[in-house]
Formats: structure tokens, C-alpha cells, sequence
């Protein structure tokens, strides 16, 4: 078999994996936010990220390319990062096989392919994907530059380097990592350190405007005794604890057999590539939280996934022996997996049950053109109104007329659209509308809270639309309700104007 078609295959595999049944989840707020981003001009773009988001700038200018070709629909949102996974995992498989041989490549190709936070990061439309990839292809380029003393190597790699910065900027601490790896290597290390400088040189100012927007992590609470059970399982292994345990063990078992049995050159070199990769970014921005405001989030840490790949795929290439254990411990992992993939690919399976693409399809369904919309802006567990539906489906509103819209996301250079006031609203569906569809927060007596891995919890507070102003100025401009539908989290709610019976007269 030739050299590269190992990770031709484990690529495309990847692809698939990660693209299938991709477009079954609802988008939700942060996906909402790429294709509000996305969907304006390049112009308008550049002075959004200039203000806020600037982390998401490129992945979002690439999407606003992707989406003038194709579209925006759930599926064309989240190919692009499943395409980029699959190049992710042919670098891991790659890596493995310069280092350590066609087995251990093939067990960490697989194990990245399946790991709940790719597979996670194939269904979300931002730029977790991209980063994943960055650092994988930076990684290969790393070895193949080490490997082989080839100096021409490190141009590609100062060049990556930029754009994995630019991409994630989290992602610019693995060349921590990196420089343990060429320290221990003892070889190549002036031309790393030129590499890395001219890369991380090249994206200065690009660190210098997001590190001026850094307010926008203030959300995120501080660290606590979570962080252990973030950093063993939700880092790489949501809602797929048994994995993380699984995974665990195999790395303590392939320790011992390596011990026992002895270690390569190459396995020397994969071990010293793969545990400051995850390590390494893991200690800085644990330490930059502790130190100063908590940056450290499960999905942050996306990128050390192919470095985990790497070291649980060398791991149990040393125990299987024979393929048919390695088949035994792969059908294993996947059963343990499979929750995951299957909670990641449900109509609801975003963080909160999020519902907006249903709640655009259904308006799709009901209204017609020249109907009437608007969103109720209170919500209890959301940052922003329901208005965020049309920035993530735009399409649910085409021929419809927006009475509900304050100023637009590019007026306001904002993430989100704002909302008229209640007021404001009425007077304009007094004069402009014969049907009325307002979207609004789902009806509840009582409050309920569920807790998410970012370590929050999102309160649904008790609401009922009829005590609402919207509801009250509505009422007042003699519109009435012919319809409500509740829809997950949300609600349909119908509104016409008050019917005036107007007696025949008879001759």
C-alpha cells in the first residue's frame, strides 16, 4: 500500500462520519451568530470583527464565500468543518505512520474519527473544526520537518502557523508544545524557532485586536472543582464518559506493555510529540485562568484532540497485537461512543434543545408572502431574542414583512438585530398587516433550570406571552390570536385583526 493512502481513506471516512445526518440539529445562538456574521458584506464583516468576535473573523469570511456559492442551510453551515476534519484526521494518520508504523496510524486515524468532540465539531457551524485541522496538519508538518531535517518544511509551517493563530487563537499554544518536542528532539531547533516567530509574527496584530475583545469571555464563570470532570471527560469525550474511562485505561495498559516489551526511536518520538499536545495548551490556559479571568472551556481545548488521538492510538497498537483484539477494542470504543453521536445528531440535540431551525421550517410551512412576523424579545435563558432564528434561517422570513425589526445586526454592527418596542410594533401591524406571526419564548408555570458544561446554568423562568407588553399593545390595537403552536422551546403565535361584524341592510 502506498504511503499516503492510509490517510487518503481515514479521510474521507472521517467526512463521512462527521457530514452524516449533520444537518438533523436545530441551529442555535452561536451558530446563529457565524451566519449573521456570514451573510452580510465583506466590508460590513471586516468592521464587525473589528469591534467584536474578531476570533471567528476568518472562519467567518471563508463561510461568507461558501454560503455566496451555495446557500445557507444546516447542512451547507456544517460541511465545510466536516470536510476539514477529514483532513485533520489524514494528517493524524499521517503523523502516526512516519512515526510509529501503519498500525498505530491506523488506530489513531480511527479513534480521532470518532472521538465525541470531532464528531461534535462536524455538526457546529464554527470554527472548533478548523482549529482541529490546523493543529493536526501543523503537527505532521512538525514531524516531517524534524524527521527528515528537510528545511523546506518550515515555510508551510510558519505559514500554518498564522493561519491556525488566525483561525483560533488558542490554538498558537501548542507551539509550546511544539518547542518541547524540537527541545527533547534536539535537532532543527534555530529554524523552529524562526518558524514560529515569523508565524506568530505575521499574526501580531490579529492577537492584538482579539486580546482588546478578551471582555467577551467575561461571561465565563470562574474555575472550580467542574474543571476535573471538564478536562477527563467533556474535553474530548461529552456526554460519552464511559470512552473517556475506556480510553483511560487503554493508555495505563499500553504504558505497561511499552515498558515491558521496550520503546522505539519512533515511539519515543510520538510520545514526546503527542503528550505535550494536549498537556502543554491544557497547563498554559489552566494557569492564564487562575491567574487572571477563567478562559478555559471544554470546547477551547477542541484543538489537543489529534494530539489525544495520537498517544491513545499508539497506546493500543501496543496492546493489540493482532487484529482482531484491535478490531475487539475498536467495536468497544464505538459502542461506547455511540450515545454521543447519536444525542450530537438529534432535532434538538444542540446545547439547551435549541429549536430555531424548526421554528423556521414551521414558519416556512404556515405563513405566506406578504404575512407579517416578529419576535417577542423576552427570554428568560437566552442572550439574545428569538429574533435570532432569522439570523440563522433567513430564509424563513423571505416575503415576509419584518414589523417587529428595530436596527439591523449591520446597522447596529452587531452580532444580533435588535427588536422594535411593543408599542412600536402594534402601530406598525395597525397599518401594514392582515396576518401577524410573532415568535416568542414558549409558555411554562413553573421555572426549571438545566445545567450545561460551560459550567452555567440556563434558568427557564416562569413566562406566559399574554402577560406580556407585546401581548398588551396587540391586544390594544385590536388584533387577536387565531393561533398558537408551541414548538420545543418556542412558540408560533398567529395574530389577525379583530373581525367588525357589519350588518346587511335590507331594501
Amino acid at each position: 500500500m502506498k504511503a499516503w493512502l492510509l490517510p487518503l481513506i481515514i479521510g474521507g471516512a472521517a467526512v463521512l462520519v462527521g457530514a452524516a445526518f449533520s444537518w438533523v440539529p436545530s441551529f442555535w445562538w452561536d451558530e446563529a451568530a457565524t451566519i449573521s456574521a456570514a451573510d452580510r458584506s465583506v466590508a460590513a464583516l471586516f468592521e464587525l470583527h473589528t469591534l467584536r468576535d474578531a476570533v471567528h473573523g476568518l472562519h467567518n469570511l471563508l463561510l461568507h464565500w461558501w454560503f455566496s456559492l451555495v446557500g445557507i442551510s444546516e447542512f451547507t453551515a456544517r460541511i465545510p468543518g466536516a470536510v476539514a476534519l477529514g483532513v485533520g484526521a489524514a494528517a493524524v494518520t499521517a503523523t502516526g505512520q512516519i512515526l510509529a508504523g501503519r498500525r498505530v496510524a491506523l488506530a489513531a486515524g480511527i479513534l480521532f474519527m470518532i472521538t465525541p468532540r470531532v464528531t461534535w465539531a462536524a455538526t457546529e457551524a464554527r470554527s472548533y473544526a478548523f482549529a482541529i485541522a490546523g493543529v493536526a496538519v501543523l503537527t505532521l508538518l512538525l514531524v516531517a520537518a524534524t524527521t527528515t531535517g528537510r528545511a523546506r518544511w518550515w515555510v508551510p509551517y510558519a505559514l500554518l502557523v498564522t493561519v491556525s493563530t488566525v483561525m483560533f487563537v488558542y490554538s498558537a499554544t501548542v507551539l509550546l508544545a511544539h518547542a518541547v518536542t524540537v527541545l527533547v528532539h534536539k535537532r532543527d531547533r534555530v529554524r523552529f524557532v524562526v518558524a514560529a516567530v515569523v508565524g506568530l509574527a505575521s499574526a501580531g496584530p490579529f492577537v492584538v485586536l482579539a486580546a482588546s475583545q478578551v471582555h467577551q469571555v467575561s461571561w465565563i464563570p470562574p474555575l472550580d472543582v467542574t474543571v476535573v470532570r471538564t478536562i477527563l471527560v467533556d474535553q474530548w469525550f461529552p456526554q460519552a464518559p464511559w470512552a473517556a474511562a475506556l480510553c483511560g485505561v487503554i493508555v495505563a495498559v499500553g504504558a505497561v506493555v511499552a515498558v515491558r516489551r521496550g520503546v522505539t526511536p519512533g515511539d519515543r518520538m510520538l510520545l514526546w510529540v503527542a503528550v505535550p499536545g494536549f498537556t502543554v495548551p491544557m497547563a498554559v490556559l489552566l494557569v492564564g485562568s487562575l491567574v487572571s479571568r477563567n478562559m478555559y472551556l471544554d470546547r477551547y481545548l477542541s484543538f489537543t484532540v489529534p494530539a489525544m488521538a495520537l498517544l491513545v492510538g499508539w497506546a493500543l497498537a501496543r496492546i493489540a497485537t493482532r487484529w482482531w483484539t484491535m478490531v475487539v477494542l475498536f467495536v468497544a470504543l464505538i459502542v461506547a461512543v455511540s450515545p454521543a453521536y447519536v444525542a450530537q445528531r438529534q432535532p434538538f440535540g444542540k446545547a439547551g434543545g435549541m429549536d430555531y431551525s424548526a421554528v423556521a421550517d414551521r414558519l416556512i410551512e404556515v405563513s405566506e408572502a406578504g404575512d407579517c412576523v416578529a419576535f417577542e424579545p423576552d427570554v428568560s435563558w437566552a442572550p439574545t431574542s428569538p429574533r435570532a432564528v432569522m439570523d440563522a434561517r433567513p430564509d424563513a422570513v423571505d416575503g415576509l414583512d419584518d414589523v417587529g425589526l428595530g436596527l439591523s445586526a449591520v446597522e447596529r454592527t452587531n452580532l444580533w438585530s435588535s427588536d422594535a418596542s411593543p408599542t412600536e410594533l402594534a402601530e406598525r401591524a395597525s397599518t401594514r398587516c392582515e396576518v401577524l406571526w410573532v415568535i416568542a419564548d414558549r409558555d411554562r408555570d413553573t421555572a426549571w433550570r438545566l445545567w450545561h458544561p460551560n459550567n452555567v446554568w440556563w434558568r427557564f423562568e416562569p413566562y406566559r406571552f399574554t402577560d406580556t407588553d407585546t401581548y398588551r399593545e396587540l391586544a390594544a390595537a385590536d388584533f387577536e390570536i387565531t393561533g398558537r403552536e408551541p414548538i420545543h422551546r418556542s412558540q408560533l403565535i398567529r395574530w389577525e385583526p379583530a373581525q367588525t361584524l357589519v350588518p346587511t341592510q335590507t331594501q
